[in-house]
């Protein structure tokens, strides 16, 4: 499943725009601490956080099921197969540097919340 981040922007954009609200006043009735990220959503630069989108559903009546649509039927091995074997290795190469990146991120994160104070 993917979630529809075209039809969220122009929704939340229809939604503000019906109610008179401004970005601002939007903000504050989503709980978001500046009117910044209403207009990210608006301009489809950035999708909701989990709560975000929760209170925006509460807030306008969408059902949560209306932004979630089938993902696209290629599948992974199935564009593998069609690259060529000089561009496998570099994919697989460029790959395994991402998941390392992840895992060093992963480290950092435990070894910092270790580090913080407990209260």
């Amino acid at each position: 499943m993917k979630f529809n981040l075209q039809k969220f922007s122009a929704d939340v954009k229809a939604y503000r725009s019906n109610a008179k609200l401004s970005q601002s006043e939007l903000a504050e009735r989503l709980d978001l601490e500046n009117h910044t990220l209403v207009s990210l959503f608006e301009s489809g630069k950035r999708a909701p956080s989990k709560e975000v989108f929760a209170n925006y559903c509460k807030l306008t009546g969408y059902s949560s099921d209306d932004y979630w649509e089938k993902a696209d039927e290629m599948s992974f091995d199935y564009l593998m197969k069609r690259i060529k074997p000089s561009d496998k290795k570099a994919l697989k190469s460029a790959l395994e540097k991402i998941r390392m990146r992840e895992y060093l991120f992963a480290l950092f994160d435990r070894e910092y919340n270790n580090m913080s104070p407990k209260n």
